[in-house]
């Protein structure tokens, strides 16, 4: 309940006291959780991480002096290491399993992710310039990027499948290597468009799907590797 919450350490809580004017025992009038720490849940590692935090914090800050700035920046830690969606090593259908993957949990997942990056903008990030395009031409035919996607569709589902082997798989790296220097030279001498930026950032993540499918030594989950039996 939310009373067990405010007893947790690395629960992040609203408690409000009572002061009365008897020599009798404070009163706690309300404990209201707003978000618990589960990344001990998930590793060792992860409790002891928390735990170090809250110790600096502590140390850092005096009893009467809450120090808005550096609570801040431990509650954005906890976070980091709380992890969400992939990187939290769970999922809406269980905790067994590397994230689900699912329509449901990506809705739920970057809706939260969104309300809270919105409620708590980042403002201290440096200047970033803007972008400058002076002397490249604009983008007008589309065509090669049209043909750049579904040549890359047709790599991912033909040779990075569920079902794989190291031949395919290295048939495709050569395939990205290609389609990335394709675009790269498009995006070099070009505006940017959404179609190019989408088409760039695909490319770069589908070649870490690919190399990352290229050095698994087991097969483990949905993929398989048939060269792995």
């Amino acid at each position: 309940g939310p009373f067990e919450g405010a007893l947790d350490l690395l629960a992040v809580c609203r408690v409000v006291v009572l002061r009365k004017s008897s020599d009798s025992l404070d009163l706690l009038t309300e404990a209201k959780l707003h978000r618990r720490f589960r990344g001990g849940e998930r590793s060792l590692e992860r409790v002891y991480g928390g735990y170090y935090i809250a110790e600096m914090l502590r140390l850092l800050t005096d009893d009467h002096d809450p120090h808005p700035n550096v609570y801040d920046l431990t509650i954005r830690t906890l976070q980091q290491i709380d992890g969400i969606g992939e990187v939290a090593c769970t999922g809406m259908h269980g905790a067994n399993r590397l994230a689900s993957n699912s329509l449901l949990e990506a809705i739920v997942f970057a809706n939260r992710a969104a309300e809270h990056f919105i409620a708590n903008p980042i403002e201290n990030l440096e200047n970033v310039p803007e972008w400058r395009a002076e002397g490249m031409i604009k983008l007008i035919e589309h065509a090669p990027l049209v043909r750049d996607l579904e040549t890359l569709r047709k790599t991912m589902t033909d040779d990075v499948g569920i079902v794989r082997s190291f031949s395919r798989l290295e048939r495709a790296k050569r395939m990205l290597e290609l389609l990335s220097k394709e675009v790269d030279l498009i995006w070099k001498r070009s505006t940017p468009t959404r179609e190019l930026v989408e088409l760039r950032n695909l490319v770069l993540v589908a070649s870490h799907i690919t190399n990352d499918a290229t050095e698994r030594k087991e097969n483990r989950g949905l993929h398989w590797n048939k060269d792995l039996i």
